[in-house]
C-alpha cells in the first residue's frame, strides 16, 4: 500500500488503471497532470520524486530496515513474557501487542507506525505473528505507507523469581508462622484466606514443619506485607531477626537474609478462656471464664451468662495474653430439653459502639442432659446461655461441663464464683451431617515436608469444613470449588478424608433419616474447578 501523488483521475481512466488501496495526500489545490513519470511515462502531479504512486510503491522500500524475524522470552513456569520487566499477559491483548512492538527494530522518528494487529496463529506452534502498518516521507508532500507482517518466535526463558524458586537456599526473607496448639484448625483456615486473597503469589516456596508453616520470599518487602495480611486476620506477635550472610569489605555491602517469627493467637473460636483478675479490672468487670466467639483482626470474648462482648486488638491481647482453659476435645454432648428466653441484664452503659453478631445472641434459661446419662440416671441442669435462638428443645448441644473442669494454677475464687452460677457453658448446636460425599472441596497449596516428618491435619480439615457449611458469613473469605460428579478422591489426604467422614456417618446409622436441618452449601456459592492434565498422566490433576 502506498501513499504518494498519483496520477490524475482522467490519465487512470484512459489506461484503465485501478487504483486500489492507494491513497492521496497533498497540500491542496485540484489534481492536474503536469509532467510524465520519468519511469512509466504515465501523466502525473509534480512532485520531488518525479515518480508515480506505482513506481514509489516498486522501487522504494521503507521496510528494509525493520527487523522481520523476532525472539520473545517467556517464561513458562510463570507464564509472563519479557518486557521489562517480567509481565503477565493474555493471548492477543493489548499488553503482549505493546511487548511486541517494543522489540521490533526500524521504528522511530522517520519511519512511523500507524496501525498493528495480530494474525492468528496455532496455538502450539510457538509463534506469534503481527501486522504492521508503517509511513515514511521520502519526499516533500509525498508520504508513502507500506504494510508487512513480523513474526515472533516465543522462546523458554526462566525468570529471575522462578530460577530462584528452583534453586534451594535463594530466598532473602522467610515468615515462621507459629501456634502453641495441640491442632492445626487454624493452620488450614489461614491457608484458605491465603488462596482466597492471592497473598502467596510471592511465596518461593512453603515448608511444613511439626511447629508450623515456612513462607520463603525473594524481597524482604514482600515478607512484610506477607506478615501483615496474617496479622489482620489473626491477632499476631511478630519478632524480626537477620543474619550476615556475606559482606564486602571493600565496597561495605552486607547480605543479610530475614526472619520474621509470627506467633498467632494461641485462643481458637469455642475455647474457654480464662481472663486474669487484673485484666478483668480493665475490661470494666468482665467474667473470670468466657467464651471465644470470633477472632479476626480482633479477639472477641462474651459471657454466656450476660451476654456481653468484649473485643480485644491485637496490641491489647499480646500485653496481657491469656490462655484457652479448653478447647473443643473437652466438650460434652447435652440433650436440650426446654428452651425460656430472659431478658439481658441491664448493663448500666448502652454499648459506645455497634458490635456485630450480638442481634443474632438471645439470653435464655436451657434444660440439658448429658447424653451418657440417658438411661443411667434422671439428672438435669437449668443453665443460661446464649444460644436462646440456635437451640430447640430435642436437639443436642455441645458445651463445656464446668463441674469437672481443672482449673489449676487460676485465681480459685473467681472461678469458683463462676462455677456457682453456671455448670455449664454451652457452645454449639450440634448438627447431623448428610450423608454421602459433599458437593464442593478445598485446595491446598503446594508445600515440601521435612523428611521424616508427618504431619496429620485431615481431622482439622473436616472441622474446618464442618464450620464452612454451619457459618455463611465466614464462608465470603474462602473459595468453595464444585466437586465433579463421579470422580472418585485421589490421594492419601483424599483417602484420609474419606475416612474421617466414614467414621462420621458410621455414627449416625441409628437414624434413617437425615436431619432437614443439616448445613448445605448452595450451589450459587460454588466455583468451577479447573483441572490441568500433564502429559498422559491423567491420575493426577494439577488445581491452579
Amino acid at each position: 500500500r502506498t501513499l504518494a501523488e498519483p496520477c490524475s483521475a482522467a490519465a487512470r481512466a484512459s489506461m484503465g488503471m485501478k487504483r486500489g488501496h492507494d491513497n492521496v495526500m497533498t497540500d491542496g489545490g485540484p489534481l492536474e497532470a503536469h509532467v510524465l513519470c520519468c519511469s512509466c511515462g504515465v501523466p502525473m502531479v509534480h512532485n520531488d520524486t518525479m515518480r508515480c504512486a506505482h513506481c514509489l510503491k516498486a522501487e522504494v522500500s521503507i521496510i528494509d530496515g525493520i527487523s522481520r524475524q523476532v525472539v520473545l522470552p517467556h517464561c513458562r513456569n510463570c507464564s509472563r513474557y519479557m518486557k521489562p520487566p517480567w509481565t503477565k499477559c493474555e493471548p492477543e491483548s493489548r499488553e503482549l501487542l505493546g511487548i511486541c512492538l517494543k522489540r521490533i527494530r526500524g521504528i522511530g522518528r522517520e519511519v512511523r507506525l500507524v496501525d498493528a494487529s495480530f494474525i492468528w496463529t496455532e496455538e502450539h506452534s510457538r509463534r506469534i505473528r503481527v501486522k504492521i502498518t508503517v509511513q515514511k516521507e521520502i519526499a516533500t508532500a509525498s508520504v508513502l505507507q507500506q504494510t508487512m507482517v513480523v513474526e515472533f518466535t516465543v522462546v523458554n526463558q526462566q525468570c529471575d523469581e522462578c530460577k530462584k524458586s528452583f534453586t534451594p537456599h535463594t530466598f532473602n526473607s522467610v515468615v515462621q508462622v507459629r501456634q502453641k496448639v495441640d491442632h492445626r484448625r487454624t493452620f488450614c483456615m489461614l491457608e484458605q484466606l491465603i488462596l482466597k486473597n492471592d497473598a502467596h503469589s510471592k511465596v518461593m516456596s512453603l515448608r511444613e514443619s511439626r511447629e508450623g508453616l515456612d513462607f520463603h520470599f525473594g524481597q524482604r518487602s514482600h515478607a512484610q506485607r506477607f506478615s501483615d495480611f496474617i496479622s489482620s486476620w489473626v491477632p499476631t506477635r511478630h519478632k524480626t531477626s537477620k543474619h550476615l550472610c556475606s559482606h564486602d569489605a571493600n565496597s561495605n555491602v552486607y547480605q543479610y537474609k530475614y526472619t520474621i517469627h509470627a506467633e498467632l493467637c494461641p485462643i481458637c473460636v469455642d475455647d474457654l478462656v480464662a481472663v486474669p483478675q487484673g485484666h478483668c479490672h480493665q475490661l470494666s468487670g468482665a467474667a473470670p471464664l468466657m467464651l471465644c466467639h470470633k477472632i479476626s483482626g480482633a479477639l472477641r470474648l462474651i459471657d454466656p451468662l450476660s451476654l456481653r462482648s468484649y473485643d480485644l486488638c491485637s496490641e491489647e491481647y499480646w500485653k496481657h495474653p491469656m490462655l484457652p482453659l479448653a478447647n473443643r476435645s473437652h466438650l460434652t454432648e447435652f440433650v436440650v430439653l426446654n428452651v425460656e428466653p430472659v431478658e439481658a441484664p441491664d448493663t448500666g452503659t448502652k454499648a459506645k459502639h455497634h458490635l456485630a453478631g450480638r442481634g443474632k445472641l438471645i439470653l435464655a434459661d436451657i434444660e440439658v442432659a448429658r447424653a451418657c446419662d440417658f438411661g443411667s440416671n434422671d439428672e438435669r441442669l437449668v443453665v443460661r446461655s446464649h444460644l436462646g435462638n440456635v437451640l430447640r428443645p430435642g436437639c443436642r448441644a455441645l458445651g463445656y461441663d464446668l463441674r469437672a473442669l481443672n482449673a489449676s494454677g487460676l485465681d480459685s475464687a473467681a472461678v469458683q464464683a463462676v462455677q456457682d452460677r453456671a455448670d455449664v457453658f454451652l457452645v454449639r448446636r450440634l448438627l447431623k451431617r448428610r450423608r454421602g460425599r459433599r458437593a464442593w472441596e478445598l485446595r491446598r497449596l503446594e508445600r515440601e515436608r521435612e523428611e521424616g516428618v508427618v504431619v496429620e491435619d485431615d481431622a482439622d480439615m473436616e472441622a474446618v469444613k464442618q464450620d464452612l457449611e454451619e457459618d455463611p458469613e465466614l464462608r465470603r473469605h474462602v473459595n468453595l470449588y464444585k466437586n465433579m460428579a463421579g470422580t472418585p478422591a485421589k490421594g492419601a489426604a483424599a483417602q484420609e478424608t474419606q475416612k474421617v467422614q466414614a467414621s462420621t456417618e458410621h455414627q449416625d446409622e441409628g437414624d434413617d433419616e437425615d436431619d432437614d436441618e443439616a448445613p448445605e452449601v448452595p450451589l450459587a456459592e460454588l466455583l468451577e474447578a479447573l483441572e490441568l492434565h500433564d502429559g498422559d498422566d491423567d491420575d493426577e490433576p494439577a488445581a491452579t
